[in-house]
């Protein structure tokens, strides 16, 4: 099968070979956000992340379990490096549409492409969903979805 990346698949591709992450357990968020310079911290509320004085702060909830906190991480990491506007002033629609962004860009960003391909994937997607969620520290529901991404676009690619 010829599968051809989208422009986010080789985005991430790149960003994470240039802070030298290749294979699913080089995967670890308080690496990669020291390889950005981000700070994170947790607190006892719903994530969130901003900028102050040139610093970017992503804020986790504490009660979340560590691979919640990876998603929320993902999600925030996207705001940043792709979205650079002032939620201010920008329509409710806008900032819809950058959230929808941000929650596809992490789906990509927990668990590559480059990634993905290079496993041997099961055939019984409920296995393979497992499979993916322990080797890439995510929820099962979410690399099953992540998964069927994947499989659908190779599918349309055959």
């Amino acid at each position: 099968m010829v599968y051809t990346q989208s422009h986010l698949e080789d985005w991430i591709e790149r960003l994470y070979r240039e802070i030298n992450i290749l294979h699913p357990y080089d995967i670890n968020f308080d690496h990669i956000a020291h390889a950005l310079d981000i700070l994170i911290v947790y607190n006892p509320v719903t994530s969130f992340a901003l900028r102050f004085n040139g610093m970017f702060t992503i804020s986790l909830d504490s009660r979340k379990s560590r691979k919640e906190q990876w998603l929320d991480f993902s999600h925030e990491v996207c705001h940043e490096l792709r979205h650079v506007n002032n939620d201010k002033i920008m329509p409710i629609y806008w900032k819809e549409y950058l959230e929808c962004q941000a929650n596809y860009f992490a789906y990509h960003f927990c668990i590559p492409t480059f990634m993905l391909r290079q496993i041997e994937i099961p055939h019984n997607q409920y296995f393979a969903a497992q499979v993916i969620a322990d080797l890439f520290k995510v929820p099962e529901s979410f690399a099953y979805l992540r998964l069927n991404m994947y499989l659908n676009k190779a599918r349309l690619i055959i």
